[in-house]
């Protein structure tokens, strides 16, 4: 799991570096990836072991970079549907990969696997909205609020109005998700059901966290503090 960890966060630091030069090596990534060139990067060989060995297949790498590329440029985000395949790419594919690594060969399971990683995205949004629109990024749909980055961080009450009713739509769609995925842990090995379930519960307390707290989200980046986890730790 580090090996894909430690991919996923090199994929994620390119896209959030401020040069001109990461649309080409994020395309760089993907060349590699579907050739048989021997990388000289070592998170690449290793990432290349697992795609050999047949631990994981490609298509799920590729897909995540493909999701990663859309925040290189002009976030724009038309519908719920368009929001949801993003959150796919992004995130979901990685719920692929570690159905793939926990060696779980049942296919069906790969949706609610699938439906964590959307889920987790969501919160993300949800949690990140000012935070992203500091680097001039949102990921609401336009058929939901159409609103430019520079108003979410000078948000008057009219606008604060309409960023609470995105932020619900928002919560209530994570919700969904996640109550899918719930339903995958039976699928998973004993052994690893705990870790995931914790992790899901965890997670889910941020957007609820969120919502108990009037839409804290429009204000900071809200997190889980040591003593909730613990609280989320008796629930799991």
């Amino acid at each position: 799991c580090h090996v894909l960890y430690k991919f996923c966060r090199i994929v994620d630091d390119i896209a959030d570096t401020e040069t001109s030069s990461k649309k080409k090596k994020l395309n760089e990534l993907i060349f590699f990836l579907k050739s048989e060139n021997k990388p000289k990067q070592i998170f690449l060989i290793e990432i290349k072991k697992l795609i050999n060995k047949k631990i994981i297949n490609r298509e799920p790498l590729i897909e995540l970079i493909k999701g990663v590329l859309t925040d290189t440029r002009h976030v724009h985000i038309q519908n719920t549907s368009q929001l949801i395949n993003y959150s796919y790419l992004v995130a979901g594919s990685v719920g692929i990969m570690m159905c793939q690594l926990l060696n779980n060969t049942n296919l069906y399971s790969f949706k609610y696997a699938v439906d964590l990683g959307i889920a987790m995205q969501l919160t993300n949004i949800l949690r990140d909205i000012i935070e992203d629109a500091k680097i001039n990024r949102v990921y609401l749909p336009n058929s939901w609020i159409k609103i430019k980055p520079s108003k979410i961080i000078k948000q008057d009450k009219k606008i604060k109005k309409k960023l609470m009713s995105a932020s619900r739509k928002l919560f209530f769609l994570s919700e969904k998700y996640y109550n899918s995925a719930y339903l995958g842990l039976a699928f998973l090995p004993i052994r690893s059901r705990f870790a995931i379930l914790l992790a899901l519960i965890t997670y889910r307390q941020i957007g609820r966290k969120i919502i108990r707290k009037k839409y804290s989200n429009l204000n900071k980046r809200e997190i889980i503090s040591s003593v909730e986890k613990i609280k989320c730790l008796t629930v799991a």
